[in-house]
């Protein structure tokens, strides 16, 4: 009986720390993926290909791309209606894949900033608005068609309609999520305006930053950044950096890691290689969007509470 109570037990075991193992590994690899999509974010190259930083740009990158003979085929024959119905699988699909609008980029986090949140509306904003520049040289703004794409309260006020209302709903449910997510944000201190500092989880470049990270008590040395802009829906800051202790920089990215655990990254100075094609650098004055919970800052209150 004892043996088979121990037997019972083993296998208990056995498939406990199997079932740990797994969720660390787990976790370990959704911190790398996390990564990963943060990276995204800041590069203005993914996978080879040139990413517009906004509309303007994609505007002026779709025109090199579209052959003369297309143009003249869309001047002599398409209206603007048209344009966007028939590119909307071809073209569009091209924008939404390679531009990163659905997995990631900085065209991504342009659109998002201007409450447009969906790959379809943001690659139907670049195409008419490329139209109406480049097709029927208009000299309008840009800015003009992407407010006229984004819905307004006005669109969206309960009516008989059941498509509305049901819109309408969803819509308080988002507004009751951002709510509470900004009274969270604003808890642990992050603000429009407040200091951050940069907690290097893809480790330091020079033997001083390392020391200054690893010695607790220097905090107020590491460095800061300022809090520009908030997205409380999408937990997103936007941070300008204002002084750093490396003449690099700071990493932002490093594809060369091959540790999961990018927190607890040693390098051996010795043989570190600053310049990389692998490794993306923010330096002073640089101001980029980072996912609250991706590891980069700590607010003062959270650094104080240590």
């Amino acid at each position: 009986m004892k043996s088979r109570f121990i037997g019972k037990m083993t296998k208990k075991t056995t498939t406990l720390i199997i079932v740990v193992l797994l969720l660390c590994v787990s976790s370990a690899a959704q911190e790398k993926v996390s990564a990963q999509w943060e990276y995204r974010y800041l590069v203005d190259r993914i996978g080879g290909t040139y990413i517009p930083k906004d509309i303007d740009e994609a505007i002026d990158s779709l025109d090199v791309i579209i052959s003369p003979e297309d143009k003249r085929y869309i001047t002599d024959s398409l209206s603007l209606d048209d344009f966007r119905i028939n590119c909307h699988h071809g073209l569009g699909m091209w924008i939404r894949n390679n531009w990163g609008l659905w997995a990631g980029s900085r065209l991504q986090q342009f659109f998002l900033d201007k409450n447009v949140y969906h790959p379809d509306d943001m690659s139907d904003v670049i195409l008419k608005a490329y139209y109406k520049k480049k097709i029927q040289g208009l000299d309008n703004s840009t800015e003009d068609d992407i407010e006229a794409s984004t819905p307004t309260s006005k669109e969206y006020k309960v009516t008989k309609n059941p498509l509305k209302r049901l819109w309408s709903r969803l819509r308080y449910n988002m507004s009751k999520d951002t709510h509470e997510q900004k009274h969270e944000l604003k808890e642990k201190g992050y603000e429009k305006g407040k200091t951050v500092y940069f907690q290097y989880p893809y480790g330091c470049s020079t033997a001083k930053e390392q020391q200054i990270w690893l010695d607790t008590e220097n905090y107020d040395q590491l460095p800061i950044g300022k809090i520009t802009d908030i997205n409380y829906s999408w937990k997103r800051i936007k941070v300008k950096l204002i002084d750093t202790n490396s003449q690099y920089g700071i990493i932002i990215f490093d594809g060369n890691i091959k540790d999961d655990d990018v927190g607890n990254v040693r390098r051996d100075f010795n043989n570190f290689v600053v310049n990389s094609p692998n490794r993306f650098y923010m330096q002073k004055g640089d101001e980029l969007w980072f996912n609250i919970n991706s590891n980069f800052w700590s607010s003062v209150k959270q650094l104080k509470n240590n």
